[in-house]
């Protein structure tokens, strides 16, 4: 029998600023795949609020805020359980001091309980939390103002389930190669990367994925709102385009532009395994040549 992973991509569309509203659609959203019995399923950043870092600075979106653990990860966790599958819910997440706020992924395992991550140097934590924080101004209404609401991440944690070993990346995260070799340094079999992305990107967003694909022989699994979505008196249009992309950076599922819709695909595991013996991009690095990249 071959060592198998069913994945579920869910691409939501535009979304208010009621969170209760918000996590019955991720609970609706799953029980909606009840009967491809997932193994791991996959909702886009920020999944539980409006993406309301679109240039407002507006300190009352901090009340969205929840800890981990917290009333979303519970609910989720039993959704889950009924299930009996994985779900990567990335949400606003508070910390445990004050002032803490961060754009995070939460690992809920098919128990219901949160499967923690272990950081490159030995530390656990409870989620992932964005390691790069983007602000910018394009014009034409494309705005972030991230760094008003998020502090930065610690590190690249994997996470141990039932399925493998497998990592994280939001949004941003995405443009750093840096980050998915880590990962894949690690053991890494699948990285998950939910993003709320607009704008001219969407051209690269799915050649992307597939080249860090078959750069680091491990599966990437993309997930991106979709539509327009109103916040404040701004509305940002995300793009979708949610892929499931194989070891050799092949696309075994795609979502379409612009609308909602859930997509499904199976990753062969033992295949990952098999690549990167015959796939030597991890034994011939030569570190001590990054050094500039370091400083």
């Amino acid at each position: 029998m071959t060592n198998e992973a069913k994945i579920v991509v869910a691409q939501l569309g535009p979304i208010g600023e009621d969170k209760d509203a918000n996590v019955q659609v991720v609970l609706d959203v799953l029980d909606s795949v009840r009967d491809s019995h997932p193994d791991f399923v996959l909702f886009p950043e920020l999944a539980t609020t409006p993406f309301f870092a679109i240039g407002l600075k507006n300190q009352a979106y901090f009340d969205l805020a929840e800890t981990v653990p917290g009333p979303t990860t519970k609910i989720v966790g039993a959704k889950a359980k009924e299930l009996g599958c994985h779900v990567i819910l990335p949400l606003f997440e508070r910390g445990q001091l004050e002032g803490q706020y961060y754009n995070s992924a939460v690992v809920i395992g098919p128990d219901g309980e949160i499967i923690p991550g272990v950081l490159p140097d030995g530390r656990k934590v409870l989620t992932y939390r964005k390691n790069y924080i983007s602000d910018f101004n394009w014009g034409e209404g494309l705005e972030n103002d991230e760094k008003f609401y998020f502090g930065v991440g610690p590190g690249y944690p994997v996470f141990d389930t039932e399925k493998g070993r497998i990592g994280i990346l939001i949004c941003y995260d995405r443009w750093f190669p840096e980050g998915y070799k880590i990962l894949a340094l690690q053991g890494a079999q699948i990285v998950f990367v939910p993003v709320a992305s607009t704008g001219f990107v969407g051209d690269l967003f799915v050649a992307g994925l597939r080249t860090h694909a078959a750069e680091n022989a491990f599966a990437v699994i993309g997930c991106n709102k979709s539509g327009d979505e109103n916040v404040g008196a701004r509305t940002a249009h995300y793009y979708g385009l949610s892929c499931i992309v194989g070891i050799r950076g092949e696309v075994l599922a795609a979502a379409p532009q612009d609308i909602p819709a859930t997509i499904e695909a199976t990753i062969d595991l033992d295949a990952i395994k098999a690549a990167r013996r015959r796939l030597f991009v991890l034994r011939d690095r030569r570190p001590e040549l990054y050094g500039l990249i370091a400083q």
